[in-house]
């Protein structure tokens, strides 16, 4: 092999091997943001099947309908990564980092054809190792820029510079435009190379077919409603938009010059006026460096070359006024720009010793100032810890700061994180949601309920607090409020499995075995790997009496989850059922076999309730209390098992405490009122229903009891 042929050959294999390297630490990182509602929650990137639906319906970008776009190659290779890896994030990491070794072989490439020979090597590993790229190459969901960037580029090198490569450029640059609508600048790039050459050399025909192209794909998403959300409702006037984003041009090029501060948030406000001192500042710098760089001298050309890709390829971010005003990833293609005029200036002079020793040093810099990156991004809890620590005044690093916290279990934390993120945005329905979830867990469910109701007024749409609205409404004893928002969840999300395993829970719960059941298989029809659903089902099967029916849900879910205790216990019923020993003796079993599972002290006092020995009732209610005093629904046990006994004394004693408990159980206020009434405290038993109708005037039993009352005390 020639010295030449083995200098060709090492140039693009080093790209490639620095680039992956300096990001092999990534591949242990987790899943993040919006990762979770487009790969972890997407049913449709589980079944091969459903990739041609990729193509004609932006649905199945997420699990929530509201997070629809139009990306089915992005979609098809989250499919693929499903296919081979299921849930394991390093498969996701994998691919962008391949991904992203290509894409800075091409930059390379590109270089050299626009006629930056000796420094094209530097180009691309400038490319592959800055660290201004590694939110791309971390967030999984940023691999449409990837695709969409490495369309672009081929589209661009096979069209523009290789020539004559018409088919090939085309097809490239559709899987770019079919990842992210982004990658429509290359016709204004193909433009800007055509407006540069020289007159005898100019193929401006050559491009028809992209303007074609162009014009079919814009034509088809706008006909079919497939724009993404930020065109099809307004984030701000676009006059503000235009006035922030040349603040951003100016931004982005300092933070390529001096990637200290990246964050997955910055602290960037909102431009109202063209005599914004920033807005001017950055007029006034641009327009300086396109006086420049259309004066004649050396490296012009390249300079021309490189502002126009600049500004191209962060075109889009004038005219699309998303939520989040800067974000490192959108100068994934525009960042070539920069390359192309610094490289293509330092082409025409001699490349000294210092300065190689110098561009060696930046590369090391650059290389360590990466890796570092990767390592924040290892999970959510380092990811917006980092974003908190450099933009404490953004609400959405405040708010999934604090999301991140709860997930951790640190709910004081996360309360503090919450009451930021409201301070900053009041308006945001998300964070009152997670809030809620805080106070839930927390056992201030009162304070759940409000937060939920907040979140739903200001944001209607929030499937997911419906749910949560709903399940925790059922839970306090609220039974139509929880079914309603179970339903208006489903109308909102029809796919939602939560909805519709809480809804299932309901009917089951109301005896309603039927629906149930037809609950979860609708649930285990989208997802057959669903444990709780199985488990749930099973339960419903036995019932209903159906043993063997539930004995095959059951199994399933045991099968799925091996540490899910739950449906090990209620497999173990049906078993034991199975063999003729008697109910009574099953659960007593039970008890000996599991006896810290709250659960399984309260399954034998049902029991012994249903089989008339109160007593023993009482005596297993009391101790599921002793092993979790936080549950309501053991006091109203307890209580009702004192009441069989006659002894309404304690049961209101232990109704009263029950009321101690956060939350506020319907049921249990409702028992405490008869108990009231019971032993002849008239006016408080009126009191509690008085209570009870101010939270649900709707409750029933609550104004028939309080009827009687009020004729009683008026008798007496």
């Amino acid at each position: 092999m020639s010295r030449l042929a083995r200098t060709d050959l090492w140039m693009p294999l080093s790209i490639l091997l620095l680039t992956w390297g300096i990001y092999l630490n990534s591949l242990g990182n987790g899943f993040h943001f919006d990762d979770t509602h487009s790969i972890v929650e997407n049913r449709s990137i589980r079944a091969p099947g459903n990739i041609p639906r990729f193509f004609v319906d932006p649905r199945t970008f997420s699990h929530e309908p509201a997070m629809a776009m139009y990306r089915p190659v992005l979609l098809t290779s989250y499919a693929l990564n499903y296919g081979l890896h299921r849930y394991h994030p390093w498969g996701y990491h994998l691919v962008n980092v391949v991904l992203h070794g290509l894409m800075a072989l091409g930059v390379f490439w590109l270089l050299k054809g626009l006629g930056i020979g000796r420094l094209a090597w530097w180009g691309g590993a400038l490319f592959g190792l800055h660290p201004i790229h590694a939110q791309a190459v971390n967030y999984i969901s940023s691999r449409s820029e990837l695709l969409a960037g490495l369309g672009v580029l081929a589209g661009f090198y096979l069209a523009g510079v290789a020539g004559r490569k018409k088919g090939l450029a085309l097809g490239a640059w559709g899987i770019g435009l079919l990842s992210k609508s982004v990658a429509i600048v290359l016709i204004p790039l193909l433009a800007m190379r055509e407006r540069f050459q020289r007159r005898e050399n100019r193929r401006w025909k050559g491009h028809l077919p992209f303007w074609g192209m162009g014009a079919i794909y814009l034509g088809i998403i706008t006909v079919n409603r497939f724009l993404p959300r930020s065109l099809s409702q307004e984030v701000r006037p676009l006059s503000e938009q235009i006035f922030t984003q040349l603040k951003g041009l100016v931004y982005y090029l300092l933070l390529s010059a001096m990637p200290v501060r990246l964050s997955i948030e910055h602290e960037f406000a909102v431009s109202h006026s063209p005599l914004d001192g920033a807005v001017l500042g950055s007029v006034a710098l641009l327009g300086s460096l396109i006086y420049l760089v259309f004066r004649r001298g050396r490296g012009a050309i390249w300079a021309r070359w490189g502002v126009g890709w600049y500004l191209i390829g962060l075109s889009l971010t004038f005219l699309v006024p998303l939520n989040v005003l800067v974000s490192e990833h959108r100068l994934y293609l525009a960042s070539i720009g920069i390359l192309i005029a610094v490289l293509g200036y330092l082409e025409r002079g001699k490349t000294s010793s210092v300065l190689r020793w110098s561009a060696c040093g930046l590369l090391l810099v650059l290389a360590v100032l990466t890796w570092e990156r990767n390592r924040v991004w290892e999970d959510e809890f380092s990811l917006w810890g980092d974003a908190v620590a450099r933009a404490p005044g953004m609400f959405r690093a405040q708010s999934n700061w604090g999301l991140a916290l709860y997930e951790r279990g640190d709910l004081d934390g996360a309360l503090v994180a919450f009451a930021r993120a409201l301070e900053l945005n009041p308006a945001y329905g998300k964070t009152w949601n997670n809030l809620g979830l805080v106070y839930e867990e927390m056992g201030r469910f009162g304070e759940a309920l409000e937060a939920y109701e907040k979140g739903l007024e200001l944001r209607g749409d929030l499937a997911g607090t419906h749910v949560n609205l709903g399940r925790l409404n059922f839970q306090l004893g609220k039974v139509g409020k929880g079914e309603a928002h179970l339903e208006q969840a489903l109308e909102i999300a029809p796919l939602s499995i939560p909805a519709r395993v809480n809804l299932g829970l309901v009917r089951q719960q109301q005896g309603r075995y039927g629906e149930a059941v037809e609950e979860y298989q609708k649930v285990l029809l989208e997802d057959p790997h669903n444990a709780e659903a199985l488990n749930n089902l099973g339960l419903t099967y036995g019932e209903m009496g159906e043993d063997e029916m539930a004995h095959q849900a059951l199994e399933k879910a045991v099968g799925l989850r091996e540490d899910y205790l739950e449906a090990q216990i209620n497999l173990k019923v049906i078993q034991l059922r199975a063999e003729g020993v008697p109910r009574r003796e099953i659960y007593t079993q039970l008890t000996r076999d599991y006896p810290d599972r709250t659960e399984v002290w309260v399954a034998l006092g049902e029991e012994m309730g249903r089989a008339g020995s109160w007593e023993d009732a009482g005596k297993a209610y009391a101790r599921a209390l002793e092993q979790d005093p936080g549950l309501q629904g053991i006091y109203l046990r307890l209580g009702g098992a004192y009441r069989h006994l006659g002894q309404l004394e304690e049961a209101i004693g232990i109704y009263e405490s029950g009321l101690g408990v956060e939350g506020d159980s319907l049921a249990l206020f409702n028992n405490l009122a008869s108990a009231y009434a019971a032993v002849g405290r008239l006016a408080e038993a009126i009191d509690v229903c008085q209570k009870i109708l101010a939270v649900d005037s709707g409750d029933a039993r609550a104004r028939d009891n309080l009827e009687k009352l009020v004729r009683r005390a008026a008798g007496e």
